[in-house]
């Protein structure tokens, strides 16, 4: 894994339109991780990519549920997941996570099991609190992608919404 964009994002906004740049480069057989402490905003960015792809506004946390999925075309769908309650990676098997991945565009906060995930190049994005210049409490956000040369060229798209 090779870190492939660092960005700073400085409002609520912002992250949500972060949340649709990324969702126009993702396509089905798709991984993408979220990494980072309680309360970062990993659910946020996935609620802002799964309304943008699916068109639902309804969307809810999987933290107690481990997985919620929604609809895209015929049998197609984004799987949300929470790993954060997950003991090994047998109990995401049995879930069947991964069965017709060919189908499904993953996202999965608390991505425990990087070995076993790494099969599946997966995007993964680290998001951090970071302070600013103001003060030590900041809702400004240093989001870190990192993934396999699969997506190298992808993310040099979001080169532009830096200029945003």
């Amino acid at each position: 894994m090779k870190l492939l964009l660092e960005i700073t994002i400085k409002s609520k906004t912002e992250m949500h339109n972060f949340g649709i740049q990324l969702a126009k480069l993702f396509s089905l057989n798709d991984l993408i991780t979220f990494d980072g402490d309680l309360g970062v905003g990993k659910t946020f960015l996935c609620k802002s990519i799964i309304n943008y792809l699916s068109k639902i506004n309804e969307v809810v946390s999987p933290t107690f549920n481990i997985v919620q999925t929604y609809p895209l075309q015929k049998d197609e769908e984004i799987w949300h997941c929470d790993f954060y309650r997950i003991n090994n990676f047998e109990e995401v098997e049995e879930i069947g996570v991964f069965e017709d991945f060919k189908k499904k565009i993953i996202l999965l906060e608390w991505p425990k099991f990087k070995f076993e995930l790494s099969e599946y190049h997966p995007l993964n994005i680290n998001i951090e609190i970071i302070s600013n210049n103001q003060s030590s409490l900041s809702e400004f956000r240093k989001i870190s992608l990192s993934g396999s040369k699969k997506w190298d060229n992808e993310i040099k798209n979001l080169h532009n919404f830096l200029a945003l």
